[in-house]
């Protein structure tokens, strides 16, 4: 009952501010479910007609006006039209209602070739300003032509001339470090692209290269370099102490004892000192991330990511009556010193958060060329 008064409530409301077209949809939907539902029955009987007028008003004055986009406008809106119709003839309930709702196809048809057409010479036009964003728009206009008669011309080569000359080319460098840490860094480096890509992967507008990429597709002009370089990293770093503490425990058996003939125990104090050992290895560094400009090698950003890990190993010892620790400090007690992971693994982990910072960096940077 609460699902159909909120969707009463969503379908009177788009009809209230004059999204006929959702308002006809959105009661419909709820017809097929409750068709005896007096309100979405009133909502579709007030907003069919007038999402009818308004579709054709749409047209009429994108012809009248002679838009450079009206045939366009035109699809758009006889398509909005016939889907209104094939949803009402797909619940009985609204059938009834509208029984005989408007359908376009003829004219959708005559115009659907027409529209093809303009999108394609507006998609020229904007390909001849020869930008970025010009590209980029002419990428839309092709599309729409495709869309409207799929392969129409040679659209599928013009889509390619414009995504080519609107998409921003980025190189990402691999970092170098010392020979040791080389094949770590490039985990690090694949890591990277991967997720950079995969952030990316809704955008064909901007396009990250390996270096190898960039050789193999001959890519003689990127407009973006993104050079990465680990510096002022150490891994190993060791940092040891250790602490003494007193333990003592009342009241433990200490031993027995007889009154009058009978066994007694004998209670008292048990003391032991409790020695506790931390190493600490440590591998820590920082990032150097810039945005070179391709064109005139200017820095457009730079920034410095720092990543840390702290490998900790604890163990302890003791001396005196172990039945003044606790069954915790007694398993520490049993413990020995570890050997600390090798040297790779702890650079692998100090760059963790490295890698997540430098993706949303890459991220936050590009967002304004989307």
């Amino acid at each position: 009952m609460a699902a159909l008064m909120t969707g009463c409530g969503s379908s009177k409301k788009m009809l209230q501010q004059g999204n006929y077209y959702a308002a006809v949809m959105e009661s419909i939907k709820h017809l097929r479910s409750s068709p005896e539902n007096k309100k979405q029955q009133q909502v579709l009987l007030q907003a069919y007609p007038l999402a009818l007028e308004n579709g054709l008003r749409i047209i009429g004055n994108a012809m009248n006006m002679g838009r450079v986009d009206k045939y366009c406008v035109a699809v758009e809106e006889y398509m909005l039209l016939n889907q209104m119709a094939d949803a009402i003839y797909s619940s009985p309930k609204a059938l009834q209602l509208i029984p005989n709702p408007r359908h376009y196809g003829r004219e959708l048809s005559e115009v659907v070739p027409l529209a093809a057409e303009e999108a394609y010479s507006l998609g020229e036009g904007k390909l001849r300003l020869n930008t970025v964003q010009g590209a980029r728009e002419a990428y839309t206009y092709f599309a729409k032509a495709n869309e409207y008669v799929n392969g129409y011309r040679d659209v599928y080569f013009k889509m390619r001339e414009a995504l080519e000359m609107g998409t921003i080319k980025v190189i990402i460098s691999k970092p170098i470090t010392p020979q040791k840490y080389q094949l770590t860094a490039d985990y690090f480096y694949n890591n990277l692209m991967s997720q950079i890509r995969q952030s990316n992967s809704n955008d064909p507008f901007i396009r990250f290269y390996t270096e190898t990429e960039a050789h193999n597709e001959r890519l003689s002009q990127p407009d973006h370099y993104l050079v990465l370089d680990f510096n002022d990293f150490a891994v190993g770093n060791i940092r040891e102490s250790k602490g003494t503490t007193q333990l003592k425990r009342d009241s433990v058996v200490v031993g027995t004892t007889l009154v009058y003939g009978k066994t007694q125990n004998v209670y008292g104090t048990v003391k032991a000192d409790f020695t506790t050992y931390r190493r600490e290895v440590i591998a820590q560094g920082t990032l150097s991330a810039k945005v070179v400009n391709a064109y005139n090698n200017r820095v457009e950003e730079h920034r410095n990511i720092p990543g840390k890990f702290v490998w900790v190993n604890e163990w302890a010892s003791f001396n005196g009556d172990e039945r003044a620790l606790t069954e915790q400090q007694k398993k520490m007690a049993k413990s020995e010193p570890l050997m600390p992971p090798p040297q790779q693994d702890l650079f692998i982990e100090f760059t963790k958060p490295i890698l997540s910072q430098t993706v949303s960096f890459v991220r936050n940077f590009y967002n304004k060329y989307r």
